[in-house]
Parts: structure tokens; sequence; C-alpha cells
């Protein structure tokens, strides 16, 4: 690992055959709280192949193409669809 990436507190999102990743390891879940891009939202879709997580009203946007749908504050959906070094996890809901 290079060392500029050593003692880093980046929290990114891995994208691998059965499930949705933080850097961390640990699984991305609908209800999360995250940071992308600068602005701060809810991860109301996860999709995952034939595994999906969604929160209430947005059931249409589950088994839709891989990846995160994050409503930010304003209202505002995004789609990630691969890894984003812009995408920090803040904490689950």
């Amino acid at each position: 690992m290079p060392a500029l990436l050593r003692n880093t507190k980046l929290q990114l999102t891995t994208i691998m055959d059965a499930e949705v990743l933080y850097i961390t390891g640990e699984e991305v879940h609908a209800g999360d709280r995250v940071q992308h891009r600068g602005t701060f939202g809810t991860v109301v879709v996860v999709s995952a192949g034939e595994k999906s997580e969604f929160s209430p009203g947005y059931e249409d946007h589950a088994g839709g193409d891989r990846g995160i749908l994050i409503c930010d504050d304003d209202g505002i959906v995004n789609f990630v669809h691969e890894a984003d070094e812009d995408l920090s996890f803040i904490g689950r809901g």
C-alpha cells in the first residue's frame, strides 16, 4: 500500500460480485448516512446483482443497475455505479 494511503481515513465503496462494500469491508445498507462529493445524503437503494435493499418509497429503483442510489438532504437523487473516492460513510441510521 502506498505510504500516502496507509494512514488515510477515507471510506470508499467497492462493488464486488455479491455485495456492495465500503473500503472498511463493511456492507453498504439502505439508510446509511454518507457524504458524496461534499454533499450529505442517505443511501436509499443498494443493488448488487440479484440482491437489492431499498428504503420505503424507492421500491421502483430496486433490481436496476448495480450500485448505490443516494438521496441528498435537498431531495436530489444520485446513482453511483462503482467505487467512488468522493463517497464517505458517515453513520448507520
